[in-house]
């Protein structure tokens, strides 16, 4: 896939942002209907077969290297899977702010990722700086919802964690060794062993059976597939090719953004002057990371070897 132009690729950034963005809530409607994961089963199993379909139609050919196929399952199995189930099983019992808070510690962990496997994104302190920022940010507009009730809340919040660590890794293994495949590729394979494992694991802790397929359950699942999976993937893969996965990262401190801007235009919800200190605060703090400045790496131990 050739490379996009700087404009477009800055526009992809915006309307990735968006949809990421609009999810969260999205996940939250579908859970008054849905058990977790076989709602996330779903969501990947028909963003999959849509995927194959485009791949066909496009003649995008699947890898031929073993290396690669093994690659794409770990990258389906953790970094799609496991990141995805344990945030819709997590929001079951945690507000929806802490678990957009939680996830926030993603661009740190992509950061000292990049810095020990990929000799091209060293850590420095602007971007250290930088992250600080975006996570007070996040933890300043959703401070009011951050309270843990009893100890399944406790437990969510923790294995809700478990999220943004799993993701970061595969990102980062995707830009080290995945930068060779089409977009297709880094999709539809890893999402259809996603859907296998939420499905199976749905069948066993879930009642399936008597699951009400409303409106709002399938709206819920055909947006999230068709948007928040297919569009939203594809685009974040093609950008992947020319912005380092750290930069990316910041697209998260945007989501809390997009929630108070949707709210606000959509629920008439007010704008509490907390949000926009915090949204400030982000926005600041993304542009210290990321604005072209060289700057001397922070000093560690690299593992380029590996």
């Amino acid at each position: 896939m050739n490379p996009t132009s700087r404009p477009v690729a800055f526009l992809l950034i915006g309307v990735l942002c968006f949809i990421w963005g609009s999810t969260w809530p999205i996940i939250k409607i579908g859970l008054d209907v849905l058990p977790p994961f076989l709602g996330a089963g779903f969501r990947f199993l028909v963003a999959a077969i849509v995927l194959f379909g485009l791949s066909w139609l496009q003649k995008v050919r699947l890898p031929r290297s073993r290396w690669a196929h093994l690659g794409l399952l770990g990258h389906g199995v953790f970094g799609i899977g496991l990141s995805y189930g344990v945030v819709y099983w997590g929001e079951q019992y945690i507000p929806a702010g802490l678990s957009a808070v939680l996830f926030a510690t993603n661009p740190l962990f992509v950061m000292l990722l990049a810095h020990l496997m990929l000799a091209s994104e060293p850590m420095t302190l602007r971007k250290l700086v930088g992250v600080v920022l975006g996570f007070l940010g996040v933890l300043l507009i959703f401070k009011d919802g951050l309270q843990l009730p009893d100890r399944t809340s406790e437990l969510a919040a923790a294995v809700t964690l478990v999220s943004p660590f799993v993701a970061a890794l595969s990102n980062v293994g995707i830009k080290r060794w995945g930068q060779h495949l089409h977009p297709y590729n880094l999709t539809a394979l890893p999402m259809t062993y996603a859907a296998a494992g939420l499905l199976v694991v749905s069948v066993l802790t879930e009642d399936v059976a008597n699951v009400p397929w409303t409106g709002t359950a399938v709206g819920s699942v055909m947006y999230l597939a068709l948007v928040g999976s297919v569009a939203a993937f594809v685009i974040f893969y093609t950008l992947l090719k020319q912005f380092t996965v750290s930069t990316l990262a910041f697209i998260t401190y945007v989501f809390p953004i997009v929630a108070i801007v949707l709210g606000y235009l959509l629920l008439g919800e007010t704008m509490e002057m907390q949000s926009l200190a915090g949204a400030t605060i982000i926005a600041i703090g993304i542009i210290v990371a990321t604005r072209p400045y060289s700057s001397r790496p922070l000093r560690t131990v690299r593992m380029d070897g590996c």
